[in-house]
């Protein structure tokens, strides 16, 4: 590397940024000495990296350092507390303290990138940022983790609004088809798919009328049909044995009193 020239690895601007892959070249290439302390070796590297941003060298400084590819003597900096560097990004949470949110916080640097890697859409999470602080501000609580709740409260807001009905009740129609879930559930009653479809038209005529507007209309098919299950008569008028209720006997009292099938398997 020449005075005036920067050579530094691509991979390591891929992975870490181009002012990282800097820093770390100027690093390297001047042989800082190991013993510098934290806010010595910074002033010095800030000192060579005058053409990039204070904030920006600062967040990048500490990102090489948490990944220890640069080195400096931290006895050095525990033993003087005086003009202590803060190497901390911008609006990020302390986490030994606890605070109200304010309505001047934003989430940090990592949570919005946290969410890019999510795929979820940066300018959707800043719609909902005054949302999400008007709510806590109403409660009044103290956090230290209000970028994990923001992240968290972010991600139900996008699987919502990426729903079919975005999250809002809707009424019955007719083209109205249950979740291929609810047959599975359906199923572990021992009623099948086929079984359950043949109370689809009726479900789906009488919520029509009804009018009443529900977020999901999966659990209520599965009440119905279960409700309508349990009910049902074979050929001969008598319910299915396999859907009598708890506590019910599939045959009559003086049948079940003569009945002793119960008595073969004694050997006396």
């Amino acid at each position: 590397m020449g005075d005036n020239k920067i050579i530094f690895e691509k991979e390591v601007a891929e992975t870490l940024g181009i002012e990282a892959a800097i820093i770390l070249e100027l690093y390297k290439a001047k042989e800082f000495d190991d013993s510098l302390s934290e806010k010595d070796l910074f002033n010095q590297i800030a000192a060579e990296c005058s053409f990039i941003n204070s904030k920006i060298l600062a967040s990048n400084f500490e990102k090489l350092k948490k990944v220890k590819l640069i080195k400096f003597d931290s006895n050095q900096n525990k033993q003087s507390n005086e003009g202590n560097f803060d190497l901390k990004t911008p609006n990020k949470n302390d986490t030994n303290s606890k605070i109200k949110i304010s309505q001047t916080w934003i989430p940090s640097k990592e949570t919005i990138e946290v969410l890019e890697l999510g795929g979820i859409s940066i300018n959707f999470a800043k719609s909902k940022l005054k949302e999400f602080k008007i709510y806590w501000t109403e409660r009044n609580q103290a956090r230290d983790n209000w970028n994990i709740l923001f992240l968290d409260y972010i991600r139900r807001e996008w699987a919502t609004e990426n729903s079919s009905n975005k999250g809002m009740p809707y009424c019955m129609h007719k083209n109205w088809v249950p979740n291929e879930d609810v047959f599975a559930v359906l199923n572990l009653s021992q009623i099948t798919k086929e079984s359950a479809l043949n109370y689809l038209k009726e479900f789906i005529i009488y919520w029509e009328e009804n009018g009443t507007a529900l977020k999901s209309w999966n659990s209520k098919f599965i009440e119905h049909v279960k409700r309508k299950e349990l009910t049902s008569t074979n050929k001969n008028g008598k319910e299915n044995i396999r859907n009598n209720e708890p506590g019910k006997f599939s045959k009559g009292f003086t049948e079940r009193k003569r009945d002793q099938s119960w008595a073969k398997e004694f050997k006396f």
